[in-house]
């Protein structure tokens, strides 16, 4: 039997979206930088004691948002070095691009409910749901994962960190 060969996303697929992967990552990026900025700015005007004095509450989002920014930046001069070289350009196909886009809303939905439905319910809920959008229908895993996800965080926040969530 011989081996087919791995077509580097050459082949039209029906219902797919393609993209050259530099381009992606460059846009991409910078939709994430720029949001990444906006994140700095905010725990940066935090007020006494939750600002960026020590490793609290202010402090771990910069810690976090730092680590990130130096690696979007890289993915952003990867994506330009791509768009720029000589090179044949990879690229990325999205399958089923509706999913994608109600995922990305899923979880815009998560971020605005987040302190109304509570820090529990919300990740149960909305884990479900971006299960259910990403095509997942055991219901073992769809009832069971949001389960252990919330179990593990009230453990390791309520529990172990002291942490009270909305």
């Amino acid at each position: 039997m011989e081996k087919q060969p791995f077509d580097e996303g050459k082949q039209r697929v029906a219902d797919c979206i393609r993209l050259p992967l530099p381009l992606l990552e460059v846009a991409a990026g910078l939709m994430l930088l720029a949001t990444l900025i906006w994140y700095v700015i905010d725990a940066h005007s935090l007020p006494e004691p939750f600002n960026a004095t020590d490793i609290g509450a202010g402090g771990f989002p910069l810690l976090i948002a730092t680590g990130t920014i130096l690696a979007t930046v890289l993915m952003i001069g990867f994506g330009l070095a791509g768009m720029m070289g000589g090179m044949e350009r990879p690229v990325t196909r999205w399958r089923r691009p509706f999913y994608v886009l109600a995922t990305s809303l899923i979880f815009i939905a998560q971020a605005a409910w987040f302190e109304t439905l509570g820090v529990y319910f919300c990740v149960a809920l909305f884990s479900t749901a971006v299960m259910l959008a990403a095509g997942e229908r055991r219901p073992l895993h769809v009832l069971g994962v949001p389960l252990v996800l919330v179990a593990f965080i009230y453990v390791v926040f309520a529990i172990a960190l002291n942490v009270v969530f909305p």
